[in-house]
């Protein structure tokens, strides 16, 4: 009975209906569209694209417009004209060693990576929601684990109390049935203190909205345990903001190198001009003129060796970063993954140990009435109980946290965002790649970005072994 009873409340956000369980995707979304810190990063992003329309205008002709009036001795010869002159020219580059392609090079790349930027901070902000969420609903569970086993021990204090005024038990026997239910009510309010502080952070990412805590609802994630470890990291190297950053980061060093060349070369350029007036003719008119024109500016000195050389060494740090960012996601999913499978096995072993617990816990205090156990030996199974289902609401909530964490870093935040079919049903989800006719992440970037191909189904509880339905 108590272990039914514990089922019913550890998984009573199952029994809620759609309209009042607060999902996990519409909870990142909320994070998504009112923190600021996206608001600032796509402000970078605008100002990086601007960028890359300023350096394709480097293509075009440039217009100017001089003016000028000078003023002489009457008997200069220089200035024996028109006192003012104004001149329209159009400029026209034809050859610049690669400068112009170099620095738009550059800049669709600098665009790229503040597009990253931008990615970097959705996804982080997405598991910081991630972690208060499931701080929060696996405080929750605790606490209600930690709820029935106070109710479990009131029970059994009025149990031992009416025994002890009939004489049947002594007194030390309810003084070690209070000491317990004050222990148990101490780790209940820790319990409610931990959940409200996660609630707290929660609602603080999704921009101030109060949330009911009994609105949570516990979403276990994808049961793949059996998933190539390789293919985790495929996929989260694919869809990494960071390493995207990095990869971008590295073309706009070497395009920057490119440029560095390109300032040692000559630029072959078309000018075109009109002159109306003459400082040392009075009353020509207008003149048209068209020049052809190779310039150089090699700089102070060798600057410009020197100014290649450091675009080339930052080119090649910029490539080892592209290894450190892997090396930082191939850690993270490894230890996420670890973590997860570790907990799926350790939630099946408690869920067991529970169940049994459960029912010695029953038995005992059968035999206890009977006079076959003492009331320490009940009291001690009543505490193991209560403990088991502590540990069962921890271990399901690291399972939470750190199956999420893996789905986010392989398949982006999107896929959290994407609707999923069978919100109802109880299964686990199904992360094996489909057919390009269904596809669920696909972003319109101009640059290439990372897509994932998913076919997704939601799972919301993991039964109790003894609620007569077997554990996925």
């Amino acid at each position: 009975m108590g272990c039914c009873l514990f089922a019913i409340g550890f998984f009573v956000c199952v029994g809620a209906t759609a309209q009042t369980e607060t999902k996990l995707g519409a909870l990142v979304g909320e994070a998504l569209l009112s923190h600021p810190a996206l608001r600032g990063q796509q402000g970078m992003a605008q100002a990086a694209q601007s960028g890359v329309e300023g350096a394709r205008w480097q293509f075009y002709p440039t217009p100017s417009v001089a003016i000028e009036r000078a003023g002489s001795q009457s008997n200069d010869p220089s200035y024996r004209g028109d006192n003012q002159i104004i001149i329209a020219s159009l400029r026209q580059p034809l050859w610049t060693g690669g400068r112009l392609t170099s620095n738009l090079a550059k800049a669709q790349a600098q665009a790229l990576a503040a597009r990253a930027d931008l990615e970097t901070t959705r996804q982080q902000l997405a598991l910081r929601v991630i972690q208060a969420w499931s701080e929060a609903v696996s405080a929750q569970n605790k606490w209600l684990a930690w709820e029935q086993s106070r109710a479990t021990h009131e029970r059994l204090l009025a149990m031992v109390e009416r025994r002890t005024n009939e004489g049947a038990s002594a007194h030390a026997d309810v003084a070690l049935a209070r000491s317990r239910l004050a222990a148990i009510d101490a780790d209940r309010l820790l319990a409610q203190a931990q959940r409200d502080g996660a609630l707290e952070r929660l609602q603080l990412l999704i921009g101030g909205r109060r949330l009911a805590v009994q609105a949570l609802a516990l979403e276990l994630p994808p049961q793949d345990a059996e998933r190539n470890p390789e293919r985790w990291l495929d996929d989260a190297r694919a869809s990494s903001p960071q390493i995207i950053k990095a990869r971008a980061m590295a073309q706009a060093a070497d395009a920057e190198a490119e440029a560095a060349r390109a300032a040692i070369s000559p630029e072959v350029s078309l000018r075109l001009e009109r002159q109306w007036g003459n400082f040392n003719i009075a009353g020509v008119g207008s003149q048209n003129r068209i020049f052809l024109a190779v310039s150089t500016a090699f700089g102070g000195g060798l600057s410009s060796l020197s100014n290649i050389n450091a675009a080339l060494a930052r080119s090649r740090a910029a490539q080892e970063d592209i290894q450190t960012q892997q090396l930082t996601v191939d850690d993270q999913v490894q230890n996420d993954l670890l973590l997860w499978r570790a907990s799926q096995q350790r939630r099946r072993s408690l869920q067991d140990a529970q169940a049994a617990a459960s029912e010695i816990t029953s038995s005992w205090e059968r035999q206890f009435l009977a006079g076959r156990k003492n009331w320490q030996d009940l009291m001690n199974a009543a505490r193991e109980q209560a403990q088991f289902e502590a540990q069962l609401s921890d271990v399901i909530g690291s399972e939470q946290l750190s199956g999420w964490r893996l789905f986010t870093l392989a398949y982006g935040v999107d896929a959290l965002l994407a609707p999923m079919p069978n919100q109802g049903q109880q299964r686990p989800l199904d992360f094996s790649p489909v057919s390009p006719s269904a596809p669920v992440l696909i972003r319109n970037q101009e640059e290439q970005w990372p897509g994932a191909q998913l076919r997704l189904t939601r799972t919301l509880l993991v039964p109790l072994p003894n609620q007569g339905q077997q554990r996925p």
